[in-house]
This record gives structure tokens, C-alpha cells and sequence, in this order.
């Protein structure tokens, strides 16, 4: 496979740019885009052509259950969200944009996770989508997730269809992950220092 380096500014991303990898994602493509948290490569939930793709990066069998990556707080109205996760979603709201998963049931009793990234570049990308993107690490299973486009590229270069360089992650450790779905807010995974730190003493305070 043959694939595009593309470097894209974290400050005043390039339009123009950005309709490349939207491009390239609607396309079937894999993209690796930026995120304050570490790099992932993202790709559309609904297209089989990115699925086998990604199945063969992550040495993976079958279709796993990854977050969706939205744009913009109000997306997360598309999911019908039961109202029980919804409102403890309210009590950490704040948090959003930032390194937290979030764990929800819908109305149809499905568990959803959800993230909407802070960063610009990579919000900009799943805007121009217009939908949200599946964004697991970009990395091989078995290896450190990657918090640069450079080491995403010595381990994923000729595996995915383009690169987006936006330099390295800010926070290089993987995002929390916030459990919603049951009669309280849980802590499943640790993120960031400062963000893990904040979640749990909210959950102590509830």
C-alpha cells in the first residue's frame, strides 16, 4: 500500500488539506491523524474496504468495538442516549473537549464509548466527514502507541493510506476512560495525570 505524508498546521490547519484525508476516509482509507492524547488511525465505521484494512494493522479477527471520535459536543444527541447517562454525563461535562472516553447506554440498551478530541487538526478532519470516526492508536497490537507522526510511520508506513503530521502529542498517554452506563460514575482506565485526578475527585464528591 502505498502511503501519503501530509503535514498539516496544529494551529491554522490547512483547508485544503483537510478535504485530503476527508477524502481519503471516505474513500475507505486509513489516516493517521494527531490527538492531544497520542496518535490513532482513523477511518469510517461503515466501510468494509477500512475495516479489512484495520483488521490486518491490529492483527485482529472480526469487528472490535472501538470509540467513535465526534467533532463537537452536540453530536452526541445523534446516539439517543438513556437519560440516566446523560445526566451523569452533565456532572463531568466540562471535561469535554479533552482525554476522556465516555461510556454510554442507548435507548436500544447498546453500550456506545464516545471522545471528542482537543485537537484542532483532528476535529477538523472528522467536521469535514461529517460523521464520527473510529480512532484506535496507531500502532501495531503488541507496540507502544505512537505520540508523533514519525514514530507512527516507522511502524505503520506502507500499512495505511496517509499520515497527517501535526507534531507530537501534548500529552502522550492514552485517554481516561469514564464508565457512564451503571448507577455511578466509574473510572475504567487511567489517563493523564491531571484528568484521572479530576475524575476521581468527582466521583469521590457524588
Amino acid at each position: 500500500m502505498k502511503t501519503e505524508y501530509l503535514k498539516i498546521s496544529p494551529l491554522h490547519p490547512q483547508e485544503e488539506r483537510i478535504k485530503l484525508a476527508v477524502e481519503v476516509l471516505r474513500n475507505g482509507g486509513l489516516v493517521v491523524l494527531p490527538t492531544e492524547t497520542v496518535y490513532g488511525i482513523g477511518f469510517d465505521p461503515d466501510s468494509e474496504i477500512a475495516w479489512r484494512k484495520i483488521e490486518r494493522v491490529k492483527s485482529q479477527r472480526g469487528r472490535k468495538p472501538y470509540s467513535l471520535n465526534l467533532a463537537y459536543p452536540e453530536w452526541v444527541k445523534r446516539f439517543n442516549i438513556k437519560s440516566d447517562s446523560l445526566n451523569r454525563l452533565e456532572l463531568i461535562r466540562d471535561l469535554i473537549p479533552g482525554p476522556v472516553t465516555f461510556i454510554v447506554v442507548d435507548n436500544e440498551d447498546r453500550k456506545i464509548g464516545f471522545r471528542i478530541p482537543d485537537h484542532l487538526v483532528c476535529r477538523s478532519v472528522i467536521q469535514g466527514f461529517s460523521g464520527p470516526v473510529y480512532l484506535p492508536s496507531a500502532n501495531p497490537s503488541g507496540l507502544s502507541p505512537a505520540c508523533s507522526a514519525q514514530e507512527a510511520m516507522d511502524m505503520l508506513w506502507g500499512m495505511v493510506d496517509m499520515v497527517i503530521d501535526s507534531g507530537p502529542a501534548q500529552l502522550c498517554v492514552p485517554s481516561a476512560v469514564v464508565d457512564l452506563t451503571a448507577g455511578s460514575i466509574k473510572l475504567l482506565r487511567e489517563g493523564p495525570p491531571f484528568v484521572t485526578a479530576e475524575i476521581t475527585r468527582r466521583i469521590k464528591g457524588c
